[in-house]
């Protein structure tokens, strides 16, 4: 195998990833991978604005931890107001689907993501991802990766691995592959305790 594609494979191997479909747009670049400079360069400003706004409820929350009791309801109203914000947000991101791009993924987590696609990439082809998490977690941009395509009876499943992507935005995907995981877990014990 290819050192660099066994690599990559290592690092898509490296973290946790959950079975789940959400929305991803991507799109083959003909250009190599950007510098990390003008990858940041290159990123769509409601994305840029998306992770900024998490990083702020996330501090803001911190913050109210540490004054006590009363904190409890004025956390509480922030939240509220981080949730209509993130209504907002959602909105503005979801203009950000292309459905010429669009697919679903088949898993997904911290070091990448694996999808259904009507037609193979070719193995090291860079492109250009766009995330919609579920539950309204939030979106990412990210460059990614090819590391397989395998041919399957309703198309090709092809594992891409992220290759320029901000730290927030790679804490923001672990967390929601958590949070999907949780869900899925809450679902499989309620179905054990359904009687026969």
């Amino acid at each position: 195998m290819d050192p660099l594609l066994q690599s990559l494979t290592d690092a898509y191997n490296d973290y946790f990833s959950v079975v789940h479909d959400i929305t991803v747009n991507y799109k083959v670049l003909d250009s190599g991978l950007p510098s990390e400079h003008d990858f940041i360069a290159s990123i769509p400003e409601p994305f840029l604005l998306a992770g900024e706004m998490g990083n702020l409820n996330m501090s803001a929350l911190r913050a109210l931890n540490r004054i006590g009791e009363l904190a409890d309801e004025l956390a509480n109203y922030l939240q509220q107001q981080a949730r209509k914000i993130d209504l907002l947000l959602h909105y503005v991101l979801r203009q950000q689907d292309n459905a010429e791009h669009r697919q679903y993924t088949l898993s997904y987590g911290g070091a990448g993501l694996c999808l259904q696609s009507p037609r193979p990439l070719p193995l090291l082809a860079i492109v250009e991802l766009k995330v919609f998490l579920a539950e309204n977690e939030g979106a990412v941009y990210c460059l990614g990766q090819v590391i397989s395509a395998a041919q399957q009876e309703d198309g090709w499943q092809i594992k891409v691995v992220f290759r320029r992507i901000r730290d927030q935005d790679r804490e923001l995907i672990v967390r929601a592959s958590l949070h999907q995981q949780s869900r899925q877990l809450k679902q499989k014990a309620a179905q054990r305790q359904l009687p026969d």
